[in-house]
């Protein structure tokens, strides 16, 4: 019985010192939305509305669309809790426009961070390119203090047939913004197209330490059933910390919306999973 109880204990404590900074914390820079999540985070060259506004604002002018998503992610175990609600205009004038806010807690009460994100992106062509861009202000209580400030975030995405790639910049800032926000590069690549099927491959890069850059690899598939749903799945190697992410989700799409629904597990570095859900209104 005391041996019971000294394994309860030990696992109490290794649960309470989860932090929004452990790595792979789920937290605005780990979490995408729905789509995102569910193909492991591998959407950069893909995104073409609401979830441009996380991965690549260039995608915000691929499409015409004015739509409105709100989406909302639950890890229990960690704890972590976020919301996002955002909408994108790309029909009503030539330069595409989109708003985000999104309000996010995560890790035990001696490491949490919490506090909200609010976003203004905006994006259109130029040539066979999309150029995009997303001025972004944070405000977040962490152990570490107060992160008060503001980011720009750059995209850039090209299409040659069903042949897509991209590269994006997020998070520069003229003064540190900590370890939870830190610079990151990526570029991607994908085949397909949006009413057949994708396959994506993201390779990330956190320059916050240029003598140390972490890096992270990112793939997903997702597949198209009659324009009515869109299966998906998709994996994330973090080789740096020594992590490794399986995820899986479906769309279920209608004339006035679409539901989506994202699963993501650890598979390496310890038990950890999220759930996704978001709902997408067609204002057009």
């Amino acid at each position: 019985m005391r041996a019971l109880l000294f394994i309860l204990c030990c696992a109490f404590a290794a649960r309470a010192d989860h932090a929004a900074t452990d790595p792979g914390a789920p937290f605005p820079g780990t979490i995408g939305m729905p789509r995102s999540l569910a193909l492991g985070t591998s959407d950069a060259a893909i995104a073409t509305s609401n979830d441009a506004l996380v991965s690549n604002p260039a995608g915000l002018a691929q499409a015409q669309r004015y739509h409105m998503e709100v989406d909302g992610a639950v890890d229990s175990r960690f704890p972590a809790q976020g919301v996002m609600a955002s909408i994108v205009d790309s029909k009503s004038t030539p330069v595409a426009s989109g708003i985000l806010f999104s309000r996010w807690g995560s890790g035990q009460p001696e490491g949490r961070a919490e506090g909200w994100l609010l976003g203004f992106a905006y994006a259109y062509p130029v040539g066979a390119f999309f150029v995009g861009g997303e001025t972004k202000y944070l405000r977040f209580h962490t152990q570490d203090g107060l992160v008060q400030k503001a980011a720009q975030d750059i995209g850039l995405l090209a299409r040659r047939g069903s042949l897509s790639y991209a590269a994006v910049v997020q998070n520069i800032s003229f003064s540190a913004l900590g370890p939870l926000f830190p610079l990151t590069t990526t570029a991607a690549l994908a085949w397909g197209s949006d009413a057949d099927w994708h396959l994506a491959l993201d390779y990330k890069a956190d320059l916050s330490d240029t003598s140390h850059i972490k890096h992270k690899f990112d793939g997903g598939i997702e597949y198209l059933v009659d324009q009515a749903f869109a299966l998906r799945v998709g994996g994330t190697y973090d080789p740096t910390n020594k992590l490794a992410y399986f995820s899986a989700g479906i769309g279920i799409l209608a004339e006035i919306g679409g539901v989506h629904l994202a699963f993501r597990r650890r598979i390496e570095g310890g038990l950890d999973q999220v759930l996704e859900a978001g709902f997408t209104l067609y204002l057009e």
